[in-house]
């Protein structure tokens, strides 16, 4: 890994991710995916988002609190159960950057310089991956490395939010630590 990996924002993961060699994107693929993303994205924030408690609670702030305890129960049991329903590509440790992605290399890695796509299953209850327009690069010995191709603004604005609260929350459990 280069000082310039070690340094830059980007945080560690363990997901099912899987490369798809493309010999190119035909037109509206990438403002597809784009799309798809932000949605993907807004619902990892929302399933993520932390609320402060609350010192005095009223009657239907602790009804909240009840049926959001209720819901939490069920979206872990989804998670739990959905990867015996659904095909998904094998688990992966991943360092996510803003614009590139790093990896083990596997024998089938592609080379540098391929297109393709990158599909990543960032939260266990978003059943949508993040498909990422990619290019592989030179990378490592050890590990492989794909660069994101521009989108749409606002799905790459999602994109390095994510980024940047992940990269923060492992700083902060870090320190906890």
């Amino acid at each position: 890994m280069s000082d310039h990996d070690q340094a830059a924002l980007s945080y560690r993961l363990e997901a099912p991710m899987r490369w798809l060699a493309v010999a190119g994107f035909e037109p509206g693929d990438i403002e597809h995916a784009g799309e798809v993303n932000l949605r993907a994205l807004s619902q990892i924030a929302q399933f993520e988002e932390r609320t402060p408690p609350i010192e005095q609670p009223t009657p239907q702030d602790v009804e909240i609190q009840r049926l959001h305890a209720k819901l939490d129960l069920l979206l872990s049991a989804v998670s739990e159960l959905a990867p015996h329903f659904l095909k998904r590509p094998a688990r992966v440790g991943l360092q996510m950057f803003w614009d590139h992605l790093r990896w083990p290399r596997a024998e089938s890695t592609a080379d540098a310089g391929t297109l393709g796509w990158i599909e990543i299953y960032l939260h266990p209850i978003v059943q949508q991956p993040l498909r990422l327009p990619a290019r592989m690069l030179d990378g490592d010995a050890a590990f492989a490395e794909a660069e994101f191709l521009p989108m749409a603004d606002a799905a790459q604005q999602a994109l390095e939010r994510h980024v940047f609260q992940q990269h923060r929350r492992a700083i902060a459990a870090a320190r906890r630590s």
